[in-house]
């Protein structure tokens, strides 16, 4: 995401009809697992905001919590604030990044190949992965994988992962209002 909060704006924000929950549940299931299914459905107000973003089309809210973002042409993807608050992660696959790496991807900056430690879970490119801090195991941040895994693992420089949404981003800072 990019760094400066005044480019997110919210065009209108409505109510989900029956018919369009549903939907929504069907799609959230395949991108983002059951669990995000379930909460949907449990949810007793289910609101979908439309942004004027570089990057991003839709916000999720459930029960007045921003739940996940659809991302311009690319899918999902959960807000961090929402993991922490409803304790769920999606099933993505992982990365560690050291503590050097830390501050600068909550920053904005996109993950370097010398600052993965560890993975867990195998991918490809174009694969959405939680970016987690090696020391605390605590995800920092959701990106899309540049390399597959195993290119990671055998590589000694380069971008590894373009970090999509970050603690303290403007998709943190709306969910924390």
């Amino acid at each position: 995401m990019s760094k400066s909060p005044k480019e997110l704006k919210i065009v209108s924000r409505y109510l989900l009809s029956k018919k369009d929950r549903k939907k929504l549940e069907e799609e959230a299931e395949k991108e983002l697992g059951k669990d995000y299914a379930a909460k949907i459905q449990e949810a007793e107000r289910v609101e979908i905001a439309i942004v004027k973003h570089p990057e991003l089309s839709e916000l999720y809210f459930l029960d007045n919590t921003l739940a996940f973002v659809r991302v311009t042409g690319d899918g999902f993807i959960p807000s961090l604030y929402y993991i922490y608050k409803a304790n769920l992660s999606p099933s993505y696959p992982s990365v560690y990044v050291d503590a050097g790496a830390v501050p600068k991807i909550l920053n904005g900056a996109d993950v370097m190949v010398p600052g993965i430690k560890k993975i867990e879970g195998e991918f490809g490119p174009n694969t959405r992965v939680l970016i987690k801090e090696l020391d605390k195991a605590r995800t920092i941040a959701i990106g899309l994988s540049l390399m597959s895994s195993q290119e990671i693992k055998t590589s000694q420089k380069g971008k590894a992962i373009k970090t999509l949404h970050y603690l303290g981003d403007e998709v943190w800072n709306l969910s924390t209002k």
